[in-house]
């Protein structure tokens, strides 16, 4: 995971740090997603196309549980 420290200005705004900006694809003008998770913000880019979807929640969902889940829920569906 990589860290960097920013400051709030004071009219709230928050600049991304340009690596961060290159890593996630986001141009002047793009827009993004807050949200607040636990403690602290989560910053996503905006969907603009499908493509954009790919690996977005990796990191939020547990592949084996997924699995789970669907398998049990398959099996409910079952005549």
């Amino acid at each position: 995971m990589e860290i960097k420290y920013c400051k709030i200005s004071t009219k709230g705004q928050l600049t991304i740090p340009k690596d961060f900006r290159e890593k996630l694809k986001l141009h002047e003008g793009d827009e993004v997603i807050l949200y607040i998770q636990d403690d602290g913000i989560i910053i996503k880019p905006k969907i603009v196309h499908l493509g954009m979807l790919r690996g977005l929640l990796r990191d939020e969902i547990v592949l084996d549980k997924a699995i789970d889940f669907i398998q049990s829920e398959r099996k409910k569906w079952r005549i």
